[in-house]
């Protein structure tokens, strides 16, 4: 009766695992040698990892689930490893974030790309048309700290940020409302806040943790 329910328990768990990844997306951070801002787009048998800011495909993979374990073998891509050599990662579930951490995994170019990760649900981004009477609000310099500055410019009706000390070229925000913007080049979602008078005096950037800066000038 115990091997039964055992047996049941981990078909359940299963079918709940493949449910929760089946045709859904899934953005995070992959690491290694060349780190990026990726995609992991699941179908019903194999998923896809392409760059958030180009969509440029990384790899293309099979993947099937025991539990909590999904296993992967690369069909195409940019890694080093054998199309016949599998990998073995632990994923779970918490506060709506996916953890995916190595099991066992010859290739170490996945293996390092994947150990350890944090992945979060992707949505579509569509772009809305803003006046540059909104959009001059948000011109300025917004602060992490003293060694990290972030310079907000309007440039040909379209805003753009650039932080040289995280490394952030110039890039394209695009807006989804009159106060949300999009990062697509880091896959950064940006909220404007105001004061009660109208005038804008923080951006809070929504990664694996929230980050409020402050506009200085």
């Amino acid at each position: 009766m115990k091997t039964i329910i055992f047996i049941l328990a981990a078909t359940i768990a299963s079918a709940s695992s493949f449910a929760q990844l089946q045709n859904t997306s899934w953005t995070g951070r992959i690491n290694g040698d060349y780190p990026r801002n990726a995609i992991l787009s699941f179908k019903k048998d194999s998923l896809i990892l392409y760059t958030v800011s180009d969509s440029e495909v990384v790899e293309r993979m099979t993947y099937t689930l025991s539990g909590t374990t999904i296993t992967l073998n690369k069909i195409d891509g940019q890694s080093d490893c054998d199309n016949s050599t599998p990998g073995k990662y632990g994923f779970g579930f918490k506060d709506g974030k996916m953890l995916i951490k190595l099991i066992s995994d010859a290739c170490n170019d996945r293996s390092s790309a994947f150990d350890t990760t944090r992945w979060r649900k992707w949505k579509n981004h569509p772009e809305v048309k803003l006046s540059e009477h909104i959009l001059k609000q948000y011109v300025g310099v917004y602060e992490f700290d003293a060694q990290h500055l972030f310079t907000i410019t309007l440039e040909n009706g379209r805003l753009y940020i650039e932080g040289p000390n995280n490394n952030l070229p110039k890039s394209l925000m695009t807006p989804e409302s009159n106060t949300k913007f999009f990062l697509k080049i880091a896959g950064v979602e940006f909220d404007f806040v105001k004061d009660a008078s109208g005038k804008v005096i923080k951006f809070i950037s929504h990664e694996d943790e929230d980050h409020e800066l402050k506009k200085i000038k």
